[in-house]
C-alpha cells in the first residue's frame, strides 16, 4: 500500500515538472505570460520586430512598460528561485526514506510557491494592461492566448 502511493506520488512529481517547467517559462496558470515573450529579453538579445510592434506602442508607453517589468523582475526572480529549490527538495525527498507525510507537506509548500509566481506575474500582466488602449489590449490579449507553436504540441501523423 505504502509502495503504491509512493509510486503514485513519484508519478505526480514526474508530471508537475514537466507542468513546472511550463509554470516557470510561462507563468503557471497563465496561458502564456510575458515571461516568455521578448519583452523580458534583456535589450541586447530583444528582436526588433515582433507582436509588441503590432502594439503601435507610444514612447511614453515603452517606457512604463520598461518601469513595470523592472519592478517585477525584482519580484518574480526570487519567487521562481524559490519554485526551483523547493522542486529539487520535492525531487530529493521522493528519492529518500522520508515518510509520505514529509513528501505531501514539501508538494504542498511546492504549490504555494507556484501560485505566489503565478499571481505575481498576472499582477504584471495586469499592470501593463492598465497602460494600453482598447485596441492594443485586444492586441495584447490575442497574443497571450495564441496557441504555442511548439513541436511538442503537434499532433503525431
Amino acid at each position: 500500500m505504502i509502495l503504491r502511493r509512493l509510486s503514485l506520488v513519484a508519478a505526480i512529481v514526474i508530471a508537475l515538472g514537466g507542468a513546472s517547467a511550463f509554470a516557470e517559462a510561462s507563468g503557471s496558470f497563465l496561458p502564456r505570460n510575458l515571461a516568455q515573450n521578448s519583452t523580458n529579453l534583456p535589450p541586447q538579445r530583444r528582436p526588433q520586430s515582433g507582436w509588441l510592434q503590432e502594439l503601435n506602442l507610444t514612447s511614453q508607453q515603452i517606457q512604463q512598460i520598461k518601469t513595470i517589468r523592472s519592478q517585477s523582475q525584482n519580484q518574480i526572480k526570487p519567487k521562481r528561485q524559490a519554485v526551483q529549490q523547493a522542486q529539487q527538495e520535492l525531487h530529493d525527498l521522493l528519492a529518500g526514506k522520508t515518510s509520505t507525510e514529509q513528501v505531501r507537506t514539501k508538494y504542498n509548500q511546492l504549490k504555494i510557491l507556484r501560485q505566489q509566481l503565478a499571481d505575481t506575474q498576472f499582477e504584471n500582466t495586469l499592470a501593463i494592461r492598465e497602460i494600453l488602449s482598447l485596441e492594443q489590449r485586444q492586441k495584447f490579449a490575442d497574443h497571450l492566448y495564441k496557441p504555442q507553436r511548439n513541436s511538442s504540441n503537434r499532433p503525431s501523423k
